[in-house]
């Protein structure tokens, strides 16, 4: 089954207990543009416990927030009961959440029109022309972008972050207020604005989006973003393809190690953008494509536009790793090698076998291993 099937065997439940559910959000916007989407979040009528009690599979994932969460063969789903929001005094959450409404209610609190539309049994709920808007290729809020952001100030990131991925265009109203709100952002955790960032440099039309958010000022409202950054990023021809490349553009154009720190990424992705940033000034030579992880160097390889596959370049290295060699730090110890000289050996090592100077075999490594150690020793 997909898994529009089995949000379909989830409604179906909730009509035999008497309530309404509808597929909302994203996912109805994706089948619009014609795409089968793997995520879909469903709203309904029923409380979390009446939820809770019509299927045997099914967690409390966000009770406050009247959000259960369904689960059907291992394929979880988030049922929502339709709720309205109250204020936002802190620009990031609701104050309050009142759960019973209507669907129009449920609606009319989402942030732009091809988000709030509901799909069931092949009808369209569309109360804000979100499909004339999806039609237009335009990004436009539910109401009054100036309370839509002053409500949840990412709204103004994701505006952007769709125009990136969809190749649309902003609502001139829209963009007046992201602009006059765009102090607001302060007030969001960094990791937020950092994943809507990250989507937008992933997405087709990324260009278009950053001139767009450069000429609303809202890059002064992110860290050490300034203008003539994001020109030579946008000047630069090679395409992010995913996060990871994004920030690897971005480090490499910032010529700064430590740029991606105020961006709170895990040390894993800092680590790696690093690793990508440096290929991409130094090109990729036996070592590198040896020392790099085969996730970034793929990703190093797509955005320089080539057609090498990184599996296929490092499985044409006589060795994978340094585990492979005929030789090891037991063999070191054993003709002598001490302290940081193991380590250097096994170095020394690794080069040569892996630049074709030696082959891989036990006699001739020992032999190399020997020679250089004299080296040493006399130097």
């Amino acid at each position: 089954m997909t898994e529009w099937e089995y949000a379909k065997q989830i409604i179906e439940t909730i009509n035999a207990r008497g309530g309404e559910a509808y597929i909302v959000g994203g996912a109805v916007r994706d089948y619009m543009l014609g795409h089968l989407p793997d995520d879909i979040d469903i709203a309904t009528s029923l409380f979390p416990d009446e939820v809770l009690a019509l299927f045997p599979k099914a967690v409390p994932t966000g009770i406050d927030h009247g959000t259960v969460t369904v689960i059907l063969d291992h394929h979880p789903f988030e049922v929502t009961t339709f709720r309205s929001e109250g204020t936002y005094s802190d620009s990031r959450r609701p104050d309050h959440v009142a759960l019973g409404v209507s669907l129009e209610e449920d609606l009319l609190r989402r942030d732009f029109t091809m988000n709030a539309m509901a799909f069931h049994d092949g009808n369209v709920v569309d109360l804000f022309g979100g499909r004339l808007d999806l039609e237009a290729k335009v990004i436009r809020t539910v109401g009054s972008p100036y309370e839509r952001f002053d409500e949840d100030a990412l709204r103004i990131m994701r505006a952007f972050r769709f125009m990136a991925q969809l190749d649309f265009t902003l609502d001139e109203e829209l963009v007046r207020a992201a602009s006059a709100l765009g102090h607001k952002l302060r007030h969001i955790a960094m990791e937020r604005i950092a994943i809507e960032f990250e989507k937008l440099m992933a997405g087709p039309a990324y260009k278009r989006a950053l001139s767009s958010l450069m000429a609303a000022g809202i890059h002064a409202h992110l860290p050490d973003m300034d203008r003539h950054l994001l020109e030579k990023v946008i000047d630069d021809d090679r395409r992010p393809v995913n996060a990871l490349g994004g920030w690897a553009l971005l480090l490499y154009h910032a010529g700064d190690a430590n740029w991606l720190a105020a961006w709170k990424r895990s040390n894993a992705t800092k680590r790696e953008a690093s690793r990508l940033a440096r290929l991409l000034s130094t090109g990729l030579d036996t070592f590198a494509i040896y020392d790099t992880p085969e996730a970034t160097l793929d990703t190093y390889l797509r955005m320089e536009g080539r057609t090498d596959r990184a599996l296929e370049l490092k499985r044409a290295l006589p060795i994978q790793r340094r585990s492979e060699l005929r030789f090891d730090g037991r063999d070191a110890i054993a003709i002598g090698a001490k302290g940081a000289t193991i380590k250097q050996l096994l170095a020394h090592l690794e080069r040569v076998v892996l630049h074709g100077e030696l082959s891989n075999e036990e006699t001739i490594l020992r032999k190399e291993a020997g020679a250089w150690l004299r080296h040493e020793e006399r130097s």
